[in-house]
């Protein structure tokens, strides 16, 4: 079975392939219908990262959150047609068999572990118009969830992985940084699994307002110092994560915890003194696992949840083509709006 693939191979640069699928016992053919292009995307298609990194990747299928229907399952698991979303981070060995410890830890999961597989960074990702993919990491998509929200499961699992990383009481008072996408996802998902106060904290006036939180700041307002902030979530990145962080640093409870989410390519300056002085902790949370991803799609069959993540869904782009590929990643750069293009695959 044949079909067509696009790969970054360098920089702004997308090659057409025509990939011939080979369906394993343990694999299901999906057509892919929706997804979504994320940050690391775009990196990938700027060439954001040091040469000797790209060399190892390109070329590659970008794209990690999607969503499509089944073509062909040898397992007899799901029925043809039948829609899924397809999770990124897969263990293609038995976890029982892995050599690491950190799959059977609750709080870290295939996450973190060396022999994971996550499209479109060390395997290819959903840029293609059939994947053959291990049914273990598909999952059913709700009937009366739409498809195209169904892409943004993905980052609504990130969301679950970062609070599950620290076991929470659930009464603490959290405070989110970022007022992009990922900030909005977060601080929206907190307020249906926490029962404590949920404070945001951005640069954008008009984007802090769309944001569903018990308080909103901009970055510097002396009123977040008012608030008792016990948990503080970084989801800035890029080059404007370092100010963030400190400003965490300075307004976080003594013996706060702090969780970096967001992706700075080059080396950032932090405060350690401070860190020090006020006996804080730093935890790293990156992907998500398979379970996530179910608590997710949990979390998106509620009506009200549907509607705080809906407006996030920007334009339809239909990609009929490569072209139509180019501009969609081009549009995807510009875009200032909270928010994101789904594109549609008719290839």
């Amino acid at each position: 079975m044949l079909g067509k693939s696009f790969k970054i191979v360098e920089p702004r640069r997308f090659d057409l392939y025509l990939d011939d699928l080979v369906c394993a016992p343990d694999e299901a053919v999906v057509k892919i219908e929706y997804a979504a292009i994320c940050k690391a995307d775009l990196r990938y298609y700027l060439g954001a990262r040091d040469k000797r990194t790209l060399g190892f990747k390109y070329p590659m299928n970008l794209l990690h959150e999607a969503a499509g229907s089944i073509v062909l399952d040898k397992t007899k698991r799901f029925q043809v047609g039948e829609r899924v979303v397809l999770v990124p981070n897969i263990i293609l060995k038995d976890k029982h068999d892995c050599e690491h410890c950190v799959c059977r830890r609750a709080d870290l999961g295939e996450n973190y572990c060396p022999n994971a597989f996550f499209a479109s960074s060390n395997y290819n990702g959903f840029a293609r118009e059939y994947v053959n993919y291990p049914v273990d990491y598909l999952l059913k998509i709700p009937v009366n969830l739409e498809p195209r929200l169904a892409t943004f499961t993905e980052l609504i699992s990130v969301a679950i992985s970062a609070y599950r990383r620290l076991n929470l009481k659930g009464d603490e008072t959290i405070g989110v940084w970022g007022d992009g996408v990922l900030g909005y996802i977060l601080s929206t998902t907190l307020r249906y699994i926490h029962q404590g106060k949920i404070v945001v904290v951005g640069k954008d006036e008009d984007k802090l307002r769309q944001f569903k939180a018990h308080a909103q700041y901009l970055a510097g307002d002396p009123k977040i110092f008012e608030e008792e902030l016990q948990i503080a979530y970084e989801c800035v990145g890029g080059r404007f994560s370092a100010e963030a962080i400190n400003e965490i640093i300075d307004q976080i409870v003594v013996g706060g915890r702090i969780v970096l989410t967001g992706v700075a390519e080059e080396q950032i300056g932090i405060n350690t003194r401070k860190i020090l002085e006020k006996g804080l902790s730093l935890y790293g949370v990156t992907r998500s696992n398979k379970n996530d991803f179910e608590k997710a799609l949990t979390l998106l069959v509620d009506e009200k949840y549907q509607a705080d993540i809906s407006p996030l869904l920007l334009k339809e782009l239909v990609i009929n083509d490569i072209t139509d590929f180019y501009r969609a990643f081009e549009e995807e750069l510009g875009n200032k709006r909270l928010g994101k293009n789904v594109l549609r695959f008719n290839l």
